[in-house]
Formats: C-alpha cells, sequence, structure tokens
C-alpha cells in the first residue's frame, strides 16, 4: 500500500512539473495584445502566439538575418505595405515594430489577410507568412504541389516546410497546455 502512495506521489510531481516546463516553453507573454488584435482581426490566439513563438521566441528586439524585426518578424517592405493597404497610407517607421503592440497588430493583420486570401487554409496561410504570398500563389498553380488550387500539397522551400510544421506543432502545443 505504501508502495503505491509513493508511486501515487511520485506520478503527480512529475506531471504538474512537466505542466510547469510545458508553460515555461510556451509562455503567454503579451496575451493582452494577442486576444485584443485576435478578437480584431479573427484570428486565433494560438496561432498568434505560435507565430510569435517561432519567429523571435517573444523577443520584441529580433531581427533576422534578412531583416525581418519584431516580435512577429515582419518584413519592412511588408509593413509599408499593410499601412497603406489597411491606412490608406505609411505613417509609421520600421522602428516601429520593436514596439510589441505594433508588431501583434501588423503581424495579426497580415495572417487576417493571408487568412483570407487562402479561404481560411491556415497551413496554407501560414507558408505565405513565411516565404510571401507571390511565391505561394505560384505553387498553388503549381499541380506537383496542389491538386485542388487551396491546400498546398508539396512545399518547394524546405524552410517553409519546416516553418509550417514548427508553427503548426507550436499551435497544438498552445491547444493542449492552455486549452486554447
Amino acid at each position: 500500500m505504501l508502495l503505491v502512495v509513493i508511486f501515487a506521489i511520485l506520478g503527480l510531481i512529475l506531471y504538474f512539473s512537466s505542466c510547469s516546463i510545458d508553460k515555461a516553453q510556451y509562455q503567454l507573454e503579451y496575451s493582452d495584445l494577442v486576444n485584443k488584435y485576435s478578437k480584431e482581426y479573427n484570428v486565433s490566439d494560438e496561432l498568434i502566439f505560435a507565430v510569435i513563438k517561432t519567429e523571435s521566441n517573444f523577443n520584441p528586439d529580433a531581427e533576422s538575418g534578412v531583416g525581418a524585426i519584431g516580435l512577429m518578424q515582419i518584413m519592412p517592405y511588408t509593413f509599408e505595405w499593410l499601412q497603406t493597404y489597411y491606412d490608406g497610407e505609411v505613417t509609421m517607421n520600421t522602428d516601429c515594430l520593436y514596439d510589441p503592440e505594433t508588431s501583434i497588430k501588423y503581424g495579426t493583420r497580415f495572417l487576417a489577410f493571408l487568412l483570407d486570401r487562402y479561404q481560411n487554409c491556415e497551413e496554407t496561410a501560414v507558408a505565405a507568412y513565411n516565404a510571401g504570398f507571390g511565391a505561394v500563389d505560384e505553387w498553388l498553380m503549381d499541380e506537383s504541389c496542389s491538386s485542388d488550387g487551396i491546400t498546398l500539397e508539396n512545399i518547394p522551400y524546405s524552410e517553409t516546410r519546416y516553418y509550417v510544421a514548427k508553427v503548426e506543432n507550436a499551435k497544438e502545443n498552445y491547444k493542449d497546455v492552455y486549452g486554447l
């Protein structure tokens, strides 16, 4: 009987320590901003958190080797395009992307745009977030990449294939850990 109690206690300790490890790895930093823009642009919280986790690991000062900036790693020309598309003009410089709210707002706007463009096919939208929608539009017209013109069965860029899988994994972990 004592052995059963000991194993039960050890099991509980392991369970709760793995939960805290998961929560440490999959943080909810900036959740107020994620929730705000999730509702405003109709993009799931878990997708936004997964993109932030994958892109910058919650570092607002992140910069990529190709020039993407901030939490959601937006390229300066994409930021300018989004401002013009939604606001009619460019009113902010690219340094604003270091601001968490600006990065989350415009990153979520871009995800919403891509989800709309690709008929809510999330994996296709995420591929476009990484590779650009010009490349994804070409892939969708290529029968070796897409049989229906909506979903990608084959992503030609290995970096984008890996990125889509990584975002999907992070999104599922956010769902599992937090019930999002």
